[in-house]
């Protein structure tokens, strides 16, 4: 049987944006710029995740800055590193980022402290500020 390809990561892969409500998060809302989000299923070094950015229009172009850090054996955040940059101009549209897990490279101060050696945590930053509508997310390709 052929893998399945682009399969959503898990149910908080939205980065920033809108959050239906669904079976397995009963409650909607609306993830903000530079919110720090713990998904479910690790970015290790062998996946290969895509990075979604997307707004209807703002008065100048948008960028989406995507970071990544691992958890501590203590339970808090690792150093963030940075995994995408993107910029979707004014006018609005969408830009898909492919990224290969083998090319993060966590911070060196980390490796030895992790959990497990992959990344847990995402945050996705917009500048120069976050127009309505816009969404950012990632899918496991």
């Amino acid at each position: 049987m052929a893998a399945m390809a682009n399969k959503l990561i898990d149910a908080v892969t939205t980065l920033v944006g809108w959050i239906n409500h669904s079976a397995t998060d009963p409650f909607e809302r609306v993830r903000a710029s530079a919110e720090v989000v713990k998904i479910s299923t690790p970015l290790d070094a062998a996946g290969h995740f895509t990075f979604l950015a997307q707004h209807p229009g703002a008065a100048a172009a948008v960028t989406f800055l995507l970071e990544l850090a691992p958890e501590l054996k203590d339970g808090t955040i690792g150093t963030w590193v940075t995994a995408a940059s993107v910029a979707v101009p004014a006018a609005g549209g969408q830009v898909e980022a492919t990224i290969s897990g083998g090319a993060l490279l966590m911070a060196p101060a980390d490796a030895a402290n992790v959990k497990e050696h992959a990344f847990v945590y995402a945050r996705c930053t917009l500048t120069p500020s976050t127009p309505a509508g816009a969404y950012a997310g990632l899918t496991h390709a």
